[in-house]
């Protein structure tokens, strides 16, 4: 073997040593231990691993590892960034060695990193080693125990030199090397000002890099400062057990009245849309015109009827098709809605929890609804940390108070999010009844089942008072609901409805078949008290005139006892045509022929063949629900809410691979019984990064410009763009990585 394949043989022995040890180290784990692991790394228990070779395997992918990752306090990750500086990529470190260098305890971030598989204990508890292939997964300049606090106007206010030392160096890539060409910049009193300053910071001997924060606020940005510990009043565990009940449980009560707004307002919505199906874009929206006529309509904003569109369409209550009578795209509710109308109200609000927690719109980017170019997959996840944030807190937060809990719970959510993102998730939470008096309520506390618990019995009774309301001091049946509703107007929705009586909806309720006697024998049975006066006197007042014409679809013709009367209409609507004084016909269809004469003043009713009031309101216009990738639950009313499908293990199935990998005899040195990807293939940027982040000498093989091999230590202090640069006794040197045969550390 030559001298120059040696170091290669070398470093491969030593990278496999590294994976080796984190293998074994999940071998020696006791049934809990594993247990507590993979319900942190569900995603690696899908299917069941056969071993623990495999498993390890998994939980080296790089995806599986962004996933541990995301779950990561800001304490955790900046004992990560500790370890990385002590050198853990590289072999172990001990307690003491980082203890000093965090501004915490670090023993709790230590645990939940090893219940996560992100550090491991080689050699025993006392010494601590960071998994395998970590740091790649890792923004880079992350610099969490670097954070300066500076303003916009204090980067402006800097001289004109730094600003152009910190613009060159944050155009390479947020780094510098102080040595070689660039050492005169180094020697610089403006530099060494800076780097007294804090506003540069020196990475390793030989290099210097601009804080995370200083690069916001050189964008514009105002610096995103992610506290390292929760903050001082948060989470409050001293708060007494019948307090915190008590604040639950008006929590819950204001949460169940929001939540249920929303309910009746999405019985608006898909009663206008069944009316009258709203024609979409040619891009799959709404326009503007018709979501500002749809927010009049439903007495709303624009936003909230947005956001309206957009959780219908995930809860599958609304669907872009063509009822049956219309051609083109529209907008319109789906057979679902019809039977979700019906449904018990505890299930209405269940199934759009269900499709809230999946709707994946940014509603709020886009003037028009349903906007498809503004969907978001990621929406989900980030609603699902901001409600994680109220349930892990026991105190009740504010907006001052949610955003520094948030970012110390969700750091790398918090920094690759937008502010403004954030802040809609947040009044969502609220709006759908999710969140209320800062306190996360039962619906995600528990589960969307205490729907069920938190919903008032439904009743039966309401008030009528003399300014012609009914005020409801509860949720009505659906079966009562829907009748009041037929002749009198819903004015204000909530667990305490408002329903007002006029000339308007009384005739509504006559043209829907119903008779006088039939409305007053209905409010006589289901009023408390009496009925007053003047509701009957109205009802009369409008079935005497409503009615006196007659009419029937012959194709159609319009009767009349008041031969005068119907003179009258003869001469106002040009489509009729007077066969006899007390008859005339027409070869429009009845419904066109009944709004015609209801528009010149006149109240007719509709009759079928035997002269019976009929109900001749338009079918709503439906159309079928999308298919949907994700499984369906059904509720007790056979009431279908979409679920949410993830590729994750359940809890039974972590304790299948448990006890299966438990009881599995392969040692765990053996080469893994899955496909993994062979050392050979895996290229040197993470070795050189890792030597580059701790200053750590290399040997590096490359090819020269004649083709021959050739081997020099070096201290890497860049690794950028397919290129490394290298500290070569005095001299910085450039390789490029194609041309780099084998790397050890020295």
């Amino acid at each position: 073997m030559s001298a120059e394949q040696k170091p290669q043989v070398h470093r491969k022995a030593q990278h496999r040593d590294q994976v080796q040890e984190f293998r074994k180290w999940l071998a020696t784990l006791s049934k809990d231990d594993l247990a507590a692991v993979l319900h942190h790394r569900r995603d690696t228990a899908v299917p069941i691993p056969p071993d623990i070779n495999s498993l390890s395997t998994r939980m080296l992918l790089p995806g599986s590892i962004a996933l541990a990752l995301a779950t990561c306090t800001a304490a955790e990750l900046a004992v990560i960034e500790t370890l990385s500086q002590r050198g853990a990529e590289l072999g172990p470190v001990s307690l003491e060695d980082i203890s000093h260098l965090v501004p915490f305890a670090p023993e709790e971030a230590l645990s939940a990193l090893r219940t996560k598989a992100l550090i491991f204990n080689p050699n025993g508890d006392d010494s601590l080693a960071l998994l395998p292939r970590i740091m790649q997964a890792l923004p880079t300049n992350l610099m969490l125990l670097n954070q300066p606090d500076i303003t916009v106007e204090e980067i402006r206010a800097l001289s004109a030199r730094k600003r152009e030392i910190l613009t060159l160096i944050a155009r390479s890539g947020g780094s510098m090397v102080t040595v070689g060409a660039q050492a005169k910049i180094a020697d610089s009193k403006d530099f060494k000002e800076l780097l007294s300053q804090g506003i540069i910071v020196e990475s390793s001997e030989h290099t210097v890099t601009i804080p995370r924060t200083i690069r916001q606020a050189m964008q514009g940005q105002s610096p995103t400062i992610i506290p390292l510990q929760p903050p001082v009043s948060l989470p409050n565990f001293n708060t007494q057990p019948a307090r915190l009940e008590e604040e639950e449980t008006k929590a819950d009560q204001s949460g169940t009245a929001a939540g249920l707004e929303v309910v009746y307002t999405m019985d608006r919505v898909i009663e206008s849309l069944a009316r009258k199906p709203q024609a979409l874009l040619k891009n799959k929206s709404l326009g503007i015109r018709q979501v500002t006529t749809l927010a009049q309509e439903i007495n709303k904003d624009e936003k909230e009827t947005k956001a309206l569109l957009a959780l219908g369409l995930a809860a599958r209550l609304l669907g872009r098709g063509e009822p049956e009578g219309l051609e083109g795209n529209f907008l319109a509710p789906t057979m679902q809605a019809m039977q979700w109308m019906d449904s018990p109200l505890d299930e209405r609000w269940q199934v759009l929890l269900h499709g809230w927690e999946q709707m994946d719109s940014a509603y709020w980017n886009s003037q028009r609804g349903i906007d498809a170019e503004v969907d978001n997959p990621r929406l989900p996840e980030m609603r699902k940390l901001v409600v994680e944030t109220f349930t892990a807190s026991s105190a009740a937060l504010s907006d001052a108070s949610f955003w520094p809990l948030f970012a110390y719970l969700h750091p790398l959510a918090t920094l690759h999010s937008k502010k403004d993102t954030i802040s809609h998730l947040l009044q969502e939470v609220r709006w759908i009844g999710a969140v209320a008096h800062g306190r996360a309520t039962a619906v995600v506390r528990e589960s969307f089942d205490e729907t069920q618990r938190l919903c008032p019995e439904p009743i039966e009774q309401f008030i009528i008072q003399a300014d012609h309301t009914a005020m409801a001091p509860g949720p009505l049946t659906p079966e009562v609901q829907k009748l009041l509703a037929s002749f009198a107007t819903l004015e204000s929705p909530g667990l305490a409805s408002v329903y007002r009586f006029d000339h308007g909806s009384i005739r509504r309720g006559l043209d829907s078949s119903l008779t006088a006697a039939e409305m007053k024998d209905f409010l006589q049975k289901h009023t408390w008290g009496d009925v007053p006066q003047a509701i009957n006197v109205l009802i009369d007042d409008v079935a005497r005139s409503h009615g006196t014409l007659r009419s029937s679809a012959v194709s159609c013709y319009v009767r009349s006892d008041d031969s005068a009367l119907l003179a009258q209409a003869v001469a106002s609507v040009p489509e009729l045509r007077s066969i006899a004084p007390t008859v005339a016909v027409s070869a429009l269809p009845l419904a066109q022929i009944l709004e015609a004469l209801r528009h010149v003043g006149f109240s007719p009713a509709a009759e079928d063949e035997s002269g019976i009031s009929i109900d001749v309101r338009p079918e709503p216009a439906v159309v079928p629900a999308a298919k949907s990738a994700k499984s369906s639950k059904v509720g007790k009313s056979g009431l279908s809410t979409p679920q949410a499908g993830r590729e994750r293990a359940s809890d039974e199935n972590v304790e299948r691979a448990v006890a299966h990998l438990i009881s599995a005899t392969q040692p765990a040195g053996e080469q893994p019984s899955e496909a993994t990807a062979p050392v050979d293939a895996e290229d040197f940027t993470a070795v050189l990064r890792t030597a580059a982040r701790g200053s750590h000498p290399v040997k590096i093989t490359y090819a020269n410009k004649h083709g021959e091999p050739t081997t020099v230590g070096a201290t890497p202090l860049r690794v950028d763009g397919g290129q490394v640069d290298a500290l070569v006794g005095t001299n910085t040197v450039r390789f490029p990585l194609h041309r780099i045969s084998a790397v050890v550390m020295d």
